[in-house]
């Protein structure tokens, strides 16, 4: 009797196991490192990580605030994070000395580098000889500035550069201690702007020089290794980016639930104007994510001229995984 009260309940047993769901695998952990503090730029990774975008896409993502693209690109390429967010530029002199990552997508192609002024636009470039120039020596907006001078031919002997600080320069401009400093159109610019009525600025891009802004990245063992995680990052990221075109309030909430600290009034304002960079010209009938090889030659070739080492082709630093 006990033998066969003991064989019912493995056939019952085996018969559940069977019916039973196999258990899901856990996420895969990643980390995205941004460029900076999150701001208006930022918000598609992190309204696809509020909308479950990642989770559905196998990720346990944690979006995490940066010190810079430079730092950016050094984390991921030495593997502290697995996706990073910095200026193409940057990370093109950082390949050009050995670091192995490669851009997988940029949404912004149209460059927001622009010069920054009180009182008086800025109308052409020659009107910047005679003016003293407060910037980052070596950041992106300064290596932008550096090619509309070889652009158009303006001597070093005519300008004056001071070097400052990323975080104060717009005090520096607003304090007149400077005549000018670049900077992005929905960064420095617009901190600046919510200041002082006086301030204004325009795009490098509008005089011929558009160099290409912040995109993803990663380090290249990453892709060879995992190259259908790095896919999936893509498609909830671009996924998170449309939904914040279709919805920018909801973007705008989503990154003030996660970083209340943010100034709301700064990511606001700011949305807008990264919407209209997320196309150049080379881009502007591409998928969002999709880079020029055109746009990536402009940018090289501004980031020679600051000093880039070495003579690597295009395709060194990116592979576009967006499908046109």
């Amino acid at each position: 009797m006990n033998i066969r009260r003991s064989s019912a309940l493995s056939i019952l047993l085996s018969v559940f196991v069977l019916a039973a769901p196999p258990a899901r695998a856990e996420n895969t952990v990643a980390t995205l490192r941004l460029d900076w503090v999150p701001g208006s730029h930022h918000v598609g990774p992190i309204l696809a990580a509020k909308r479950g975008y990642y989770a559905a896409e196998g990720i346990d993502m944690t979006v995490k605030p940066g010190k810079g693209s430079g730092s950016t690109v050094q984390i991921v390429a030495s593997g502290g994070d697995t996706f990073g967010f910095a200026d193409a530029g940057a990370m093109a002199l950082a390949v050009s000395k050995g670091a192995p990552v490669i851009m997988v997508a940029n949404t912004t192609p149209k460059g927001p580098a622009g010069i920054i002024t009180l009182g008086k636009k800025i109308g052409s470039p020659q009107e910047l000889e005679g003016k003293t120039i407060g910037t980052v020596v070596g950041g992106a907006d300064y290596v932008a500035t550096m090619a509309v001078f070889s652009k158009f031919k303006i001597p070093a002997s005519s300008y004056k550069i001071i070097s400052i600080e990323a975080a104060s320069k717009t005090a520096a401009l607003l304090t007149r201690k400077v005549d000018a400093i670049p900077g992005f159109r929905f960064g420095d610019y617009l901190r600046a702007r919510v200041q002082s009525d006086q301030v204004q600025f325009t795009l490098y891009s509008d005089w011929g020089v558009n160099l290409l802004s912040n995109g993803y990245f990663v380090a290249t063992s990453t892709l060879d290794q995992k190259p259908e995680l790095v896919r999936a990052f893509l498609r909830a990221t671009l996924r998170g980016w449309k939904d914040a075109v279709a919805d920018p309030k909801s973007a705008v909430d989503a990154l003030m639930e996660a970083y209340p600290e943010s100034n709301r009034q700064f990511v606001e304002q700011g949305l807008p104007m990264v919407i209209e960079h997320m196309h150049s010209q080379a881009t502007k009938d591409a998928p969002l994510g999709w880079m020029a090889e055109e746009d990536w030659k402009v940018t090289l070739a501004a980031m020679k001229a600051a000093g880039m080492e070495g003579n690597l082709p295009p395709q060194k630093f990116y592979r576009n995984l967006v499908e046109r």
